[in-house]
């Protein structure tokens, strides 16, 4: 994932991408595929009951305060949250052009109040899955520590760490 991106967009890609792995779009034209991937990352991330539970089920306004404090909840932009509110049937679609037009102008390429701020993106949350897999591939021996901190770009000390566990890993220095 692109760490310029932030965290809110960097999520929102990773579950429209997921859900492109996920589903057959034989077809489907490259547009209908895109928007299914679209409204799967929404639902993913943004599940309609729940979000009905936060903001309930038909609105006509949303104030700045409350859609940053959803946007904290699910960890998404605020376009995408405006989006999804649309999709579920909360808010019409003139609130949600009149919302774009107002307290979210601007929202679809600045991001309001960040989760991440820019000179830790990337470092708060990130993948574990590739960790995991290099950690497991070392664990059967079928590559060597010095691989692993390759992969990993991690210090080889930091690396018998993390396969061996604090406490081992003292013993075996003691030895």
């Amino acid at each position: 994932m692109n760490k310029e991106l932030s965290l809110e967009r960097r999520r929102l890609t990773l579950a429209h991408e997921l859900a492109h792995g996920l589903s057959d779009c034989q077809g489907m034209s490259e547009k209908e595929a895109e928007r299914a991937a679209n409204l799967f990352a929404g639902a993913f991330l943004m599940p309609k009951e729940h979000l009905l539970r936060e903001v309930g089920k038909h609105r006509q306004a949303l104030g700045y305060t409350e859609l940053i404090g959803l946007k904290k909840i699910y960890r998404v932009s605020g376009a995408a949250l405006l989006m999804r509110l649309r999709q579920v049937g909360v808010i019409s679609d003139p609130t949600l052009t009149y919302a774009f037009q107002t307290i979210a102008r601007g929202w679809r390429t600045q991001e309001p109040e960040e989760l991440e701020p820019a000179d830790i993106r990337g470092k708060r949350e990130r993948a574990m899955r590739f960790d995991r897999l290099c950690y497991r591939t070392l664990a059967e021996g079928l590559i060597s520590v010095d691989k692993a901190a390759e992969l990993l770009r991690l210090p080889l000390p930091e690396v018998e760490l993390g396969l061996k566990g604090p406490q081992k890993a003292h013993e075996d220095r003691c030895q």
